[in-house]
């Protein structure tokens, strides 16, 4: 009699188990499927912005005829190397404007060949040297928000020295400018 009793309990209990894997699993199954019925077809979305760089005077420093000057402003046009460039904001995103001048090949002595960047509104906003080869930041941290255009525009001279520069007739330079965009964190 005893056996009888000790396998009923066996029994029942092992029915309890079953039923309550059961009741497990179609909760499981209920709440993976109401989960995914209640996601969005859309449910994360990442939003960009969109940087246009219009280099109106072309990205390549390429051989410009340049004479020594002892002083350029906006409104010099003539023996330098011009080149005039916008960026534009299309997106959602506020950025940072950074500017470098890469430089290839420079044949002038060190310190002859000189640059300047002004806005659009004919400010100068940064100035030096150019190097004899290799990546200078010619302008950084400049902001630009969203939906906004800036333009700006970059001239390269050689510096007069007052003394003869005959030798750097002949002398060629070459590079190109390039733009870069940070998005500004909030």
């Amino acid at each position: 009699m005893m056996e009888s009793s000790q396998e009923k309990k066996k029994m029942f209990y092992m029915i309890v188990l079953i039923l309550t894997l059961i009741t497990m699993i179609i909760g499981a199954t209920l709440a993976y499927f109401s989960l995914v019925a209640s996601q969005k077809e859309e449910g994360t979305v990442l939003y960009t912005g969109t940087l246009e760089i219009n280099y109106i005077d072309g990205v390549y420093i390429q051989n410009p005829t340049l004479y020594p000057l002892k002083n350029v402003n906006y409104n010099t046009y003539k023996d330098v190397y011009r080149n005039n460039f916008t960026v534009k904001s299309s997106g959602t995103l506020d950025q940072n404007i950074q500017i470098d001048l890469n430089i290839t090949k420079n044949e002038f002595a060190g310190d002859a060949l000189k640059y300047i960047v002004y806005n659009e509104k004919g400010y100068e906003m940064t100035s030096g040297y150019v190097p004899q080869s290799g990546k200078v930041t010619i302008a950084n941290n400049m902001y630009l928000a969203s939906n906004d255009m800036a333009k700006y525009t970059l001239i390269i001279w050689l510096d007069n020295t007052n003394y003869n520069q005959n030798f750097e007739m002949g002398n060629t330079i070459t590079g190109s400018i390039t733009v870069y965009a940070t998005q500004i964190k909030y």
